[in-house]
């Protein structure tokens, strides 16, 4: 049980900094490392996320077909509390300070209820932009659950490679890419990274893999190859599990070396993600606008003040997480 937890504690801290790297080159978004790092980041997020719904039901003995849904400790609830909850309150504190500071911004926004309500429904219009991810996995949450009970209900048995080459379909030949309310083109085409994660687990593939170096040498390789390759039908979703693949062979490694650089980062990879937008916009301020850095000096400053200053916060939520207002901060942020 302690490698699974490990595997995922690698994968969540490894991601979380994919994300915190990719949003750190805003002097410089076309360098090769953040085409590569967009090429796979947010569909190991989706892989993570249904990798651990499979991995919670397992070592509590429940099946997602019998849990309450609703109510206190329901499903759906915790949900809501942990996804859904921060996205409105930090995308509405986001708002606030936008406003607020709109005369230094290059993207200044309205102040008008249309603006802020388009802002929430159409997630990729959101001042935090990369806070779509939210929405999107809380949808993607609620078509599993119903789509396991009302598999159930009518006793109809798939078997898991027919489910995943469907949904590879689905994202592949999207029905609904153009609808960008409350972003269902991407909870169709992420739902295939999600059932990945959750059936990865499912079948203990990852204890099958051996030779994690050799394997993460190869897909590394090819991750590279892949960005160079000309355009193809469904080339995305095959860099994308290689991409997954290679992050899961670093996971074996790391365990195996029993290496500790990551361990500082456990368990706050959720925080860093929700409020690592303040720190970074702040330090590509300061040294794109202000003292005119070069871009690579502003990305190593982003990247930190991304990574420690959300980490601060969160070790600050916990230290004070027994307090009534320490509580009330970590509902309001899913902490």
């Amino acid at each position: 049980m302690q490698s699974q937890n490990s595997i995922i504690s690698f994968l969540q801290a490894f991601g979380i900094l994919l994300v915190v790297v990719g949003h750190s080159f805003y002097g410089c978004p076309d360098n090769p490392i953040h085409t590569w790092i967009y090429s796979f980041h947010m569909p190991l997020f989706m892989f993570i996320s249904g990798y651990l719904l499979k991995y919670t039901m397992s070592i509590k003995g429940n099946q997602l077909t019998e849990i309450p849904l609703y109510g206190q400790g329901g499903f759906i609830t915790k949900k809501i509390e942990r996804l859904l909850t921060p996205y409105f309150v930090i995308s509405s504190w986001a708002f606030i300070l936008k406003i607020l500071l709109n005369r230094f911004s290059a993207s200044p926004v309205d102040l008008s209820f249309t603006y802020y309500g388009k802002m929430l429904l159409y997630p990729w219009s959101n001042i935090i932009i990369y806070f779509w991810f939210l929405p999107t996995l809380f949808l993607i949450f609620m078509i599993v659950v119903y789509g396991k009970r009302i598999m159930k209900y009518i006793k109809w048995k798939i078997p898991a490679w027919s489910i995943l080459c469907m949904l590879l379909l689905l994202h592949i030949f999207n029905p609904l890419s153009e609808v960008s309310l409350l972003n269902i083109s991407g909870v169709i085409g992420y739902l295939v990274y999600f059932a990945f994660g959750y059936y990865f687990y499912w079948s203990n593939i990852e204890h099958k893999l051996s030779s994690s170096l050799i394997t993460a040498s190869i897909t590394f390789i090819l991750s590279i190859i892949f960005l160079y390759l000309p355009f193809f039908k469904g080339k995305d979703v095959l860099t994308a599990f290689n991409g997954i693949l290679m992050s899961i062979s670093l996971s074996q490694l790391y365990i195996t070396h029993n290496w500790k650089f990551f361990h500082h980062l456990f368990g706050a990879s959720y925080a860093i993600y929700l409020f690592s937008w303040f720190p970074q916009v702040l330090s590509q301020r300061i040294f794109l606008n202000i003292i005119h850095a070069p871009w690579p000096i502003e990305s190593c400053m982003s990247i930190l003040s991304g990574i420690y200053i959300p980490l601060w916060i969160y070790k600050w939520i916990v230290k004070n997480k027994n307090k009534k207002w320490g509580k009330a901060i970590a509902k309001l942020t899913g902490q």
